[in-house]
């Protein structure tokens, strides 16, 4: 698989060719089509054909038709995996590198329902992976708008990889998208609530609700934010567990920030997501060494 998505990243412009695709069995529904499973010369892929909302929203957005010829993709910390359109007689679809590991969604649900936390150096690192996904996005000038756990999938290594781009956008110069709302309720950032200008910082608000979400292994709201007022969903957040670090409780009230622009750029958020690694692998060496010591004591 490193080799046919290494060979995607340097095709990406090019179609694939629909002869050589093979769709298999349904694996998922998502935002304006569902997936399948298939393979592509060989490889195991995921492919989502798009239904006649998905076809409709692409025919009638060039921005979306943009996106999916040119930056959109499965996002991974380190590399890109470009989202392939071929284009069949009767269907539109993009093909992508196929994950049997699941939705991050999913996984964080099975541990609830266990009773088990993700260990902390897996929070961070899952919270790297993300946000280097995200980074990459808005390198692109791509917004993607609805960042949740359930638009996560998780490989055989355990990394996180961004999916899910039905409602995403190509972010104009001057930040001024005033469309309505695209997300999900509870992760959607105020201003898309309210229906306010927006920008890349509604992704930074959701990626610090997913990471509330990581650490808690646990879902932020019981039941729908979408009843609430806007002046009432602007101020509500989930409560931070005492025993949370204070390095990550500070980036996750950083990142959902009501006012967008005291919000940190993504790639600001890689940054303090490897420093809070790198000073959790310092804490360990100091605590390995300290009981060495006292061994040696002893």
């Amino acid at each position: 698989m490193t080799n046919f998505c290494n060979d995607l990243q340097r095709q990406w412009q090019e179609t694939i060719d629909p002869q050589n695709l093979v769709v298999g069995k349904v694996i998922g529904h998502g935002s304006e089509g569902v997936v399948y499973k298939g393979s592509y010369k060989g490889h195991t892929v995921a492919v989502k054909v798009l239904d006649d909302n998905g076809k409709k929203k692409i025919s009638e957005d060039s921005n979306v038709t943009k996106m999916i010829g040119a930056t959109m993709s499965m996002i991974t910390s380190g590399s890109r995996h470009k989202i392939k359109n071929p284009k069949p007689e009767n269907n539109f679809c993009v093909v992508s590198e196929y994950l049997k590991g699941g939705s991050l969604r999913s996984y964080l649900l099975k541990l609830k329902h266990q009773d088990k936390k993700l260990p902390y150096k897996t929070v961070i690192r899952f919270a790297i992976d993300i946000a280097k996904g995200l980074s990459y996005l808005h390198s692109q000038k791509v917004i993607h708008r609805d960042v949740k756990p359930g638009n996560m999938l998780i490989d055989k290594k355990q990394t996180i990889k961004l999916a899910d781009f039905g409602e995403s956008e190509i972010e104009p110069p001057e930040l001024l998208i005033t469309c309505g709302e695209r997300g999900t309720h509870g992760y959607m950032a105020p201003e898309l609530v309210s229906k306010h200008p927006h920008g890349r910082k509604c992704d930074v608000y959701s990626f610090g609700i997913c990471l509330w979400e990581i650490y808690c292994c646990d879902t932020a709201y019981t039941y729908d934010l979408g009843i609430l007022t806007p002046d009432i969903y602007k101020y509500t957040r989930p409560s931070i567990p005492r025993h949370c670090p204070r390095s990550l409780a500070k980036l996750m009230e950083q990142c959902w920030d009501t006012d967008p622009t005291k919000r940190p750029e993504m790639e600001e958020v890689v940054v303090i997501s490897e420093e809070i690694e790198k000073s959790q692998e310092l804490q360990s060496e100091m605590e390995t060494s300290r009981g060495l010591v006292q061994v040696i004591q002893a």
